[in-house]
């Protein structure tokens, strides 16, 4: 490039950008310009010339992401290649996360508080009352039992004793699953 050392201080360096001292430090604490090598009151011209052709649109390379590196070298898994047809990674992810959840969809059509008390009978048996289950009434369980979740096993002391059926205990597993894979 040009002759001299490597190293060269600020009033060298200022004047290799063709600019007064002033200019260059402010350079300096606005990132322009690279800082002084640690300890020293010195600047490495390679430094500077890197800078000056990043900020002006010179710079041939971009870094290389140390992910995107690892992606392109081991294959990337079978999701990588097929990124580029259906979008990013992470597209591709949620896509197949959406596949696995697909099987777990509830199936009865339950609202989200009745899904709950299901829920909550299914982890709960000993709770079996509408007393004994947190925002259940009457025709809550009414609708647990028209969807074939519950049915009604007895009255003891004036309250009626609920239980779940296969159906049910399937669907509130169903749930939990759903729930969990859930996109958000």
């Amino acid at each position: 490039m040009t002759d001299g050392p490597r190293l060269i201080g600020r009033k060298e360096a200022a004047a290799y950008l063709g600019i007064a001292e002033s200019p260059f430090s402010m350079w300096v604490a606005t990132h322009k310009m690279p800082p002084a090598i640690a300890g020293t009151r010195k600047w490495d011209r390679r430094a500077i010339d890197a800078k000056l052709d990043e900020i002006s649109g010179l710079a041939t390379a971009e870094k290389d992401d140390p992910y995107e590196k690892w992606m392109r070298e081991n294959g990337g898994g079978k999701r990588s290649r097929s990124s580029s047809a259906h979008g990013t990674d992470i597209a591709v992810w949620r896509a197949d996360k959406e596949k696995r959840r697909a099987k777990y969809k509830p199936q009865l059509g339950l609202s989200g508080k009745i899904e709950t008390a299901l829920i909550f009978m299914a982890t709960h048996p000993e709770c079996d009352t509408a007393a004994s289950i947190p925002g259940a009434g009457q025709v809550l369980l009414d609708e647990l039992i028209a969807a074939g979740a519950a049915r009604l096993v007895g009255t003891e002391k004036n309250a009626f004793r609920y239980s779940l059926t296969e159906e049910g205990v399937a669907e509130a597993a169903r749930i939990k699953k759903w729930r969990a894979l859930s996109p958000d």
